[in-house]
């Protein structure tokens, strides 16, 4: 029984373990979920508080602002500077002086943002001999200048460039560029830092927008990948100003030229532009000439009997454009035009007769060069041959020289020469004739056989060598 007993006591404290450690790993993921409610909550609990404070100061202002007949007689004091940082997506409102018969501050609050409008606050104006409260409200963006308020911190002036920032990419981290930041009436610069990757997010760069006369910074945030980029801010152009592409579109009918600008009565004159509307006439020192051919980019018209020298106009809906000068003269327009055209190609053909004459010098003093070179490599053919076989001979001379077989025949013969030395050295102290002819003999016999030695090992070497 005892034994039956301890096995269900193990039984169920193993089992109590493994809930524990199931709720244990269990715990993070509800943590962060109350987390998550919680903030919910307070989030609601802040809008609440905001709209109730809201509700709560207009209620205030219905029932306590004074009106002309009864309102304080005394101006309020100057405004308290109350100092706030910007949040995207609200809009910072003012406090005031409150009378309450007396004087009280009513300190400023943040509302959130609505599209297509800005807040006018509320200002105190002076009524005959008392002082009465306009209420601020949100108007229309564009709407009509908000009465005095308090002092407005924002810079009105775009900061200046972005600084240039060197760094190299990090595994995992997205750099987030430095900006410029407003401080103490001042521009100052903020430097870049590093933030770890997000999934599925990219980060969006803080800007400054042109709100109402006063630059507002829009902080940076994490968006979705591929999310649209933020709209053109309402009011002017981002820092640094425009960066959209320029379309460049002429609307207006407007004269490129005219030909030509002298000839006599019934010479043919062609205007060329742009924008012609189909409805212009041409006119000849302030009348109108008949029968002119007109389309969007030429006009073709006859200079009109008793014509006289003066000016020529195109006569619009909109306006009279301008031509030039005309001289009615004795003068052949064709000819003179077939004149110029032969000018004109006479210089073309010397232009290209000089360009062909360049290209021919050029061509020629390549040919020589390359003469010269060829020349100069044929003639030291031969020695380039001889340092070549020299360069071959030396190569292979070191790769015989440091073989084994040829290293162990230098060594023997360099020790039987120095023996061979020191035998003669020794006999000729000893003044023994005979022995030292003994080694000379055997020195000639050593040279020769060493000469047959390193030849034979040439010639084995030789046969080896790819």
């Amino acid at each position: 029984m005892r034994h039956v007993t301890s096995w269900l006591i193990g039984l169920g404290l193993a089992a109590g373990l493994g809930a524990g450690a199931t709720t244990s790993f269990a715990q993070p993921n509800d943590r962060d979920r109350d987390h998550r409610d919680r903030d919910r909550e307070h989030e609601r609990d802040r809008d609440h508080d905001r709209d109730h404070d809201r509700d709560h100061d207009r209620d205030h202002d219905r029932d306590h602002h004074p009106g002309a007949g009864n309102g304080p007689t005394e101006a309020p004091p100057p405004p308290r500077e109350e100092k706030y940082s910007v949040r995207a997506g609200f809009e910072w409102i003012p406090g005031r002086w409150d009378w309450r018969g007396k004087w009280e501050w009513v300190p400023g609050r943040f509302e959130r943002e609505q599209a297509g409008k800005h807040w006018r606050p509320g200002h105190w104006e002076h009524q005959g001999d008392r002082w009465g409260f306009t209420e601020g409200g949100w108007v229309e963006a564009g709407g009509p200048p908000p009465g005095p308020v308090g002092r407005d911190d924002r810079p009105h002036e775009a900061p200046p460039p972005p600084r240039e920032e060197k760094f190299q990419p990090r595994a995992g981290f997205v750099f987030v560029r430095g900006r410029w930041d407003w401080r103490d009436g001042k521009w100052g610069w903020t430097a870049g830092r590093w933030e770890r990757e997000r999934p599925g997010k990219q980060w969006r760069e803080p800007r400054w927008e042109n709100r109402d006369g006063g630059f507002v910074l829009v902080e940076g945030d994490w968006v979705d990948v591929g999310a649209p980029p933020p709209s053109e801010p309402v009011g002017g152009p981002p820092p640094g100003g425009f960066r959209h592409r320029r379309d460049w579109k002429l609307e207006l009918p407007t004269v490129s030229s005219y030909w030509p600008t002298k000839g006599k009565v019934g010479s043919r004159i062609v205007i060329h532009g742009v924008n012609f509307p189909p409805d212009a006439s041409v006119v000849w020192n302030g009348q109108q000439v008949n029968g002119a051919k007109i389309t969007p980019d030429r006009v073709v018209v006859i200079v009109p009997p008793g014509a006289t020298t003066g000016t020529i106009a195109l006569r619009t809906s909109r306006r009279d454009v301008y031509v030039g000068n005309f001289e009615v003269a004795d003068f052949d327009a064709a000819a003179e035009a077939a004149r110029q055209a032969d000018e004109a190609r006479q210089r073309a053909e010397a232009e290209w007769a000089g360009r062909q004459r360049e290209i021919a010098r050029d061509r020629a003093a390549r040919q020589a060069a390359f003469e010269r070179r060829r020349q100069e490599w044929l003639d030291n053919r031969e020695q380039r041959r001889e340092e070549r076989l020299r360069e071959i001979r030396r190569r292979w001379d070191a790769a015989f020289l440091a073989s084994p077989d040829t290293q162990a025949e230098l060594t023997l013969h360099a020790q039987r020469v120095a023996e061979l030395a020191r035998m003669k050295d020794i006999a000729e102290l000893n003044d023994n004739g005979k022995l030292v002819v003994r080694v000379g003999v055997l020195s000639t016999r050593e040279d020769a056989r060493h000469s047959e030695r390193m030849a034979e090992l040439q010639a084995a070497f030789g046969r080896r060598t790819p």
